[in-house]
């Protein structure tokens, strides 16, 4: 499963280092210089500029080195002192969804923040939207909705009394709808109305509709309008989310689910010569659980592991082991508690969250997938969830120990010492989100017991346990890098992991705060790691890929609350700007 043998890697900077310059093939490219260049290499070590040729670094030194790099060809940026990283690695982003989901409704995703926001939207919708075309609200998670709840029928008849409106609020298995009136009666459901299994229309205590349906998608399915997407829209507006993504200084992405044909889009983009950003695609893997059938659906993907080359790559399977703790449905090793059941409406007060996969089908997918030469990867948010993983993981590895594995585990939001230490023995890599604890944070702890918030995502206990983690956003609604439903500009994502502030300025357990330089190599080097890349890019060293970003500020001495602030000034990617303002 290993990339990029290293002893070629050792053989490509020892001839790059060995050829002197002897006329124009022999310089460089681009130089940049007058910089504070920070390598994030095995030392943290600074330089002070850099030369890439044939989009990778032959020099990294001194202004007076770089010097004899350059030719009447060469690009030179005198970056004025100004701070110089790795090219940041978003490693969990659902680029292919956002574009879908954008086109697929005539609006703009916008984040709405209350009751009062969503009328507002709802009422402006309502203007200029036929009178029995059903309108469906962005979506919102509650945890960051200020009163604490979804919206109700009542909310939305204020809004749209004639209308047809509708609020959806889905993840795993649960999906809770709420109809307006409107809705209710241009559907014809009533408290008669038959619901397929599992389904229920919830009922007030005269026995009536409340307009809240729990998983009854089929009664309103054909009611919303979803555009799809022509191709060639699709391809345009892909290209221009990868170049937003360049504006703050990204250079690689992880697609964290996707298929065979998200994968040759991307190869589409890069034949066109339109890909600026480097794609690692992982590949979603359901089965029935059973070797036979896990070995069935691999083979049915039609393409090979470690396909694709440095700027489309296959990364690994995912499996989807839980739910999500904005939704209570991550699976704990504990009860959640009476605040967060009436937070979540969950009404067992044994609720622990769900475990969609049992261990022994998680044991047959997770080392069918490693036998066959797969890297490996589950969507695991609770820490009863996570015990579940390792242990497949470990069985796996027991099987075979003598290969290098790096299994990533997705989410894992409750970290203790013990699963940290576990992690770190078994190789395991974790892909992670600072800035779900940036907005979400303040909703959690007043339902969530302390314990539990002290966990929340507590990256300093990675660290001391030495296990990898990758730090991202998991990017999947909207196209702005700050009101994304989930935030991707990095520096948000490094703010909250070196503050550990919460939107509302909490600080939960301060002692999980981590250094700027961790925060830093959490997004480069250890980002790289988590898919076998670490000898081709994540750091600025010779013969490595040529990708880095030049800062507005710096990140290592300004002030804390600046960090959120920061931007790219100038993107590179393999030696090529893709994006420029004027430093």
């Amino acid at each position: 499963m290993k990339r990029w043998p290293c002893l070629g890697i050792a053989i490509i900077s020892l001839l790059i280092g060995a050829c002197s310059p002897s006329g124009e093939g022999s310089m460089a490219d681009l130089v940049i210089r007058n910089a504070r260049v920070l390598t994030v290499d095995s030392n943290f070590a600074e330089a002070e500029a850099v030369a890439i040729r044939d989009g990778v670094f032959i020099e990294v030194g001194d202004n007076e080195t770089v010097q004899n790099l350059i030719g009447e060809q060469t690009r030179v940026i005198d970056a004025g002192g100004k701070t110089v990283v790795p090219g940041l690695i978003e490693s969990h982003v659902h680029a292919q969804s956002v574009v879908q989901r954008e086109y697929a409704t005539p609006h703009p995703f916008e984040q709405l923040g209350s009751i009062a926001d969503m009328q507002r939207w709802l009422r402006t919708e309502v203007e200029k939207t036929p009178q029995d075309q059903w309108i469906q609200l962005p979506r919102v998670d509650v945890t960051r909705i200020k009163e604490g709840r979804i919206p109700n029928r009542a909310d939305l008849d204020e809004a749209a009394p004639d209308h047809p409106a509708l609020f959806i609020w889905q993840f795993a298995s649960r999906q809770v709808q709420v109809l307006n009136t409107a809705a209710m009666e241009a559907a014809g459901i009533t408290k008669n109305t038959p619901v397929q299994e599992g389904g229920e229309i919830v009922l007030d205590e005269n026995g009536e509709p409340t307009g809240v349906l729990e998983n009854c998608s089929e009664l309103t399915s054909s009611y919303l309008i979803a555009r799809t997407i022509p191709d060639q829209v699709y391809l345009d507006d892909l290209e221009q989310l990868l170049n937003s993504y360049n504006e703050v200084g990204i250079t690689s992405i992880g697609e964290r689910h996707s298929n065979p044909s998200g994968y040759h889009n991307y190869e589409k983009l890069k034949e066109e010569g339109r890909l600026t950003t480097r794609v690692t695609v992982t590949l979603g893997l359901s089965s029935d659980g059973t070797v036979e059938g896990t070995e069935k659906a691999i083979r049915a993907l039609s393409i090979e592991p470690d396909e694709g080359d440095d700027w489309v790559r296959t990364g690994p399977l995912k499996l989807r082991v839980d739910g999500g703790i904005l939704y209570g449905s991550a699976f704990m090793r504990e009860p959640y508690g009476s605040k967060a059941l009436s937070f979540y409406g969950f009404d067992n007060p044994e609720h622990r969250g769900e475990l969609l996969i049992d261990q022994e089908k998680l044991n047959n997918m997770i080392h069918t997938g490693h036998r066959m030469g797969w890297q490996m990867s589950a969507h695991i948010t609770g820490d009863a969830g996570v015990d579940a993983v390792l242990n497949a993981v470990e069985a796996s590895q027991e099987i075979l120990p003598d290969q290098d594995l790096r299994f990533t585990l997705i989410h894992g939001y409750f970290v203790n010492r013990e699963t940290a230490r576990r992690i770190a023995g078994l190789g395991v890599g974790v892909d992670t989100q600072p800035a779900w604890y940036y907005k979400d944070g303040d909703a959690l702890s007043n339902v969530l017991v302390p314990d539990r918030m002290n966990e929340f995502i507590g990256l300093q206990e990675w660290v001391r346990s030495g296990a990898r983690v990758a730090i991202n956003s998991d990017h999947m609604y909207g196209f702005d890098p700050n009101s994304s439903l989930n935030p991707y500009n990095p520096f948000l994502t490094m703010y909250t992991a070196i503050s550990r502030k919460t939107e509302g300025g909490k600080v939960i357990n301060p002692g999980q705060k981590v250094s700027r330089e961790d925060a830093l190599r959490m997004m480069t080097i250890d980002a790289a790691w988590l898919n076998f890349d670490e000898p081709r890019t994540g750091s600025i060293e010779v013969g490595k890929l040529g990708d880095l970003a030049i800062l507005t500020d710096d990140l290592l001495s300004c002030d804390e609350e600046q960090i959120k602030n920061i931007r790219s000034l100038l993107t590179v990617v393999g030696g090529h700007v893709v994006y420029e303002k004027e430093l």
